[in-house]
């Protein structure tokens, strides 16, 4: 007798201290009031637009008057029984599994009830086979009985809980299983419904169909059993043959603004992350993409390929990126927006053509061998069997300057320089200016375009120019969070110091904007300070133009894209094994004139022309991080220290108190988030300790655990959360003033710089330049019988030589 006391007494201690512990983290049976968010992951753009919503679930809501009592019945009999008569919590359940762990040491499930089935698998999302977690569950069942009907309870459990692969809620199942609507199952389909819930996985009937159809008979006979169904009923239910559709659903579900990019998004944080966090985790993703440029980026893609059909042009991309934080800002990543492919990083990519040149001239500005002003015979050049000319053919046979060959895009000069320099540092120079893809150290068609890059990789490359020399990593992803508010990813501009030269960068900058002064990209000088190159193949495939403001850097390409049959030896199509051809992509010839300057340009100047002053009014839109809201709630609290709540007892005389949200415990009067929780008279809950009073240094350096205020949620959940007041006011204004703060010194800074004279409008003299007229067609110092003339900056000092040739050929353009 004696031994079976103290059996008894060391038990109720054991689990009383059980309870204490479980009641301590419970999560907030308000959290049941809400619409369930189970593993849906969320991207928004950085001007708080929700792009889109991923989940690897097949949910779709009903209401309990739509669900057929046959279904209602088969799952109360054959899940609990008791269902409409308990407060939740099986008593005797819940004591045998305490007694088993506490005498014993073996864990049990004990009896679970229908609603502690709904807190394990929707609100915990916990089944360990713990004590700890199996009082936590009870005591959150039982909170859940006190705030909702028994019918509310039922409809959120026949719509939450998962029936197998990734089917969850009944009137889903219905659909995947049946192809049927839920009002139109039979007693057999329903009692199949109900079965799947114990085991969803050993059971999943499009794998193993003979385990469902075995636990379905259960589920008749119980429901015979309980008086739920007849003798009839259940003998023709048992003979029916169920039918279940012949293949599974497929898994991943979408729908998205921005789908190539949201795409690309995903890509990247699953080789990161991994699948199943970022599918299945509820994350928070905050990307760099502006929607706002983002629409205007694909309607003028769009409209500006399709206007170019004429010419042969069929298929184009945009990206735009924010140069100084290598930011994605804009990726119009095909004019279909349904195609899965994503031209801005697609595959291999396509070669550049002229547009590469900038990087060749940076190589060789760096290796101090050449500079803007160095001049190069324009002439023919052989290596090896290789031939190399100007677009058309012919070239001037006399010196021109690095610059004004940049201008007309000139084929010959480029290629000189190479050899001087070496393929290898130019291929270095690239890489390090970022592009990625693998290059030739041995093949001088390198330096004309000939290798295969990605728009992201040329707009990446360019935005060194306007960074002075530095390159930033191309980002589009700022923040993730997972479902706690933990933070998983945070990213800061990537800044890689010094790939080039900062005097190389300002004088790749002053002959690109030649360029589009009165070179090959002219059509795209509609916006201020825009610098850019052009580029075509020679094969007429593909044109570019890649360029630059001060604000932002952009790459855009088109393209004659076609897809095609594909053509046997004999060029008859090649069936697949359903008889129908196979297709393939070909790139194909354009016309003539479909070049960098004639389609791509323009292109470019109109997206740019609507994105700068996108860019300028959003700026750098900033996030709060976890780190910055703890300060601001420690300035707040040093303030005006908040009073917590005292503790209440309910109607039901129950114990109410306030709960610090982040450690669990009884809030003190520095906690800054805390809720109102429910407990049976009589738990003691310790105090939290890990608030305190803030000291001096605590509001300008914390290392706070962040929380889920740390998301930059567009659109928060309604919460149930008393805050204090004046904290709350505090740390408004304060964001307020800060924000005011950040808008006058952006402005203060904008007119500083517009009160600064450009080195356009400051004298020859101040620049430290002189001014010299050059023979526009030969750029060398022109003399009194040279037709066209125009004048010319240059370093104080240069020495330029003088034109020899009277009537000078027109320089030919590369396109």
């Amino acid at each position: 007798m004696a031994i079976i006391l103290t059996v008894l007494i060391s038990s109720l201690l054991y689990a009383g201290d059980k309870v204490r512990l479980a009641a301590q983290g419970m999560p907030s049976s308000a959290t049941m009031s809400q619409e369930m968010a189970g593993g849906v992951t969320q991207i928004y753009s950085t001007d708080r637009v929700l792009l889109g919503e991923v989940y690897t679930r097949f949910h779709e809501r009903v209401d309990l008057k739509d669900v057929p009592q046959r279904l209602q019945d088969a799952t109360v009999a054959i899940e609990d029984k008791r269902f409409y008569e308990h407060p939740g919590i099986d008593l005797k359940g819940i004591a045998r599994s305490i007694y088993k762990n506490a005498a014993g040491g073996r864990r049990s499930e004990g009896a679970s009830t229908l609603t502690q089935q709904l807190v394990r698998n929707v609100i915990l999302r916990n089944r360990e086979k713990t004590v700890e977690r199996k009082l936590r569950e009870a005591l959150l069942a039982y909170q859940i009985e006190r705030s909702m009907t028994k019918d509310q309870i039922l409809e959120r459990y026949l719509n939450d809980i998962n029936y197998g692969g990734q089917i969850f809620g009944v009137k889903m199942s219905a659909k995947l299983y049946f192809g049927k609507e839920l009002k139109d199952i039979t007693i057999s389909e329903a009692a199949l419904i109900a079965g799947l819930v114990q085991s969803p996985l050993k059971t999943y009937p499009f794998r193993h169909p003979e385990a469902a159809m075995e636990r379905r008979n259960t589920v008749l006979i119980t429901m015979l059993e309980q008086n739920k169904i007849t003798r009839a009923q259940y003998d023709a239910a048992r003979a029916e043959k169920i039918k279940i559709l012949p293949e599974p659903p497929k898994i991943i579900s979408y729908n998205f603004k921005a789908p190539h990019f949201v795409r690309y998004v995903l890509k990247q944080l699953v080789a990161r992350h991994g699948g199943d966090q970022v599918y299945n985790g509820g994350l928070k993703i905050y990307t760099t993409l502006n929607w706002e440029m983002q629409q205007r980026a694909d309607e003028i893609l769009r409209a500006g390929i399709r206007g170019e059909r004429g010419r042969g042009v069929t298929e184009g991309a945009l990206i735009c990126l924010e140069p100084h934080t290598g930011w994605i800002r804009a990726m119009a990543a095909g004019v279909d927006e349904k195609s899965e492919v994503n031209f801005t990083v697609y595959g291999k990519g396509r070669q550049p053509g002229s547009t590469f040149k900038p990087i060749v001239y940076a190589a060789a500005f760096d290796s101090g061998k050449y500079n803007l002003y160095s001049e190069v015979r324009d002439s023919a050049v052989k290596i090896g069997s290789k031939s190399f000319r100007n677009y058309g053919g012919g070239y001037s046979n006399s010196e021109m300057t690095i610059e004004n060959a940049i201008a007309v895009s000139k084929n010959t000069i480029p290629i000189k320089v190479a050899q001087v320099i070496g393929l290898k540092r130019i291929v270095d120079t690239a890489h390090r200016m970022g592009i990625k893809q693998k290059l030739p150290t041995n093949d001088y068609t390198l330096v004309l375009g000939s290798i295969e890059v990605t728009p992201l990789e040329m707009a990446s490359a360019f935005s060194t120019f306007p960074n002075g020399g530095d390159h930033a990593e191309p980002i589009a992803v700022r923040l993730a969070v997972d479902a706690q508010g933990n933070v998983i990813e945070r990213n800061e501009p990537r800044i890689t110091k010094s790939v080039i030269k900062e005097s190389t960068a300002a004088s790749i900058g002053r002959a690109l904007e030649v360029v589009v002064e009165r070179g090959t990209g002219k059509a795209a000088n509609t916006v201020p300070g825009v610098r850019g190159k052009t580029g075509t193949t020679s094969d007429n495939k593909d044109t570019w133009f890649v360029g630059y403001t001060r604000e932002l850097v952009a790459a855009l390409w088109a393209s004659n894209r076609q897809i095609k049959p594909v053509l046997d030896k004999a060029g008859k199509p090649v069936l697949d094994k359903n008889g129908k051809p196979k297709m393939t992509e070909r790139y194909l010839e354009m016309d003539s004139d479909a070049t960098g300057g004639h389609v791509s340009a323009p292109i470019w100047g109109r997206f740019m022309s609507a994105a700068v002053p996108i860019q300028q009014r959003a700026g750098l839109e900033p996030i709060l991080l976890p780190e910055d809201l703890q300060k601001q709630r420690l300035a707040a609290a040093a303030k005006t220290p908040p009073t917590p709540q005292p503790d209440k007892i309910n109607d039901e005389g129950e114990l109410v108190v306030m709960i610090c949200e982040e450690t669990s415990k009884r809030a003190n009067a520095y906690c800054h988030d805390t809720v109102e929780k429910v407990f049976p008279k009589g738990i003691v809950i310790n105090p939290c300790k890990l608030h305190k009073a803030p000291t001096p240094e605590d509001a300008t350096t914390t290392t706070a655990s962040p929380t889920p205020e740390a998301r930059e949620e567009p659109t928060p959940a309604p919460r149930r959360r008393r805050r204090r007041d004046a904290a709350a006011e505090e740390e408004k204004r304060q964001e307020e003033e800060r924000r005011q703060q950040r808008e006058e010194q952006r402005a203060r800074a904008r007119a500083e710089e517009d009160s600064k004279p450009r080195d356009e409008e400051k004298k020859p003299e101040e620049r430290g330049e002189t001014e010299v007229e050059i023979c526009s067609e030969t750029s060398k110092r022109a003399t009194a019988y040279c037709p066209e003339r125009v004048t010319k900056r240059f370093p104080a000092g240069t020495r330029v030589g003088s034109c020899r040739i009277h009537k000078a050929r027109t320089g030919e353009e590369d396109r």
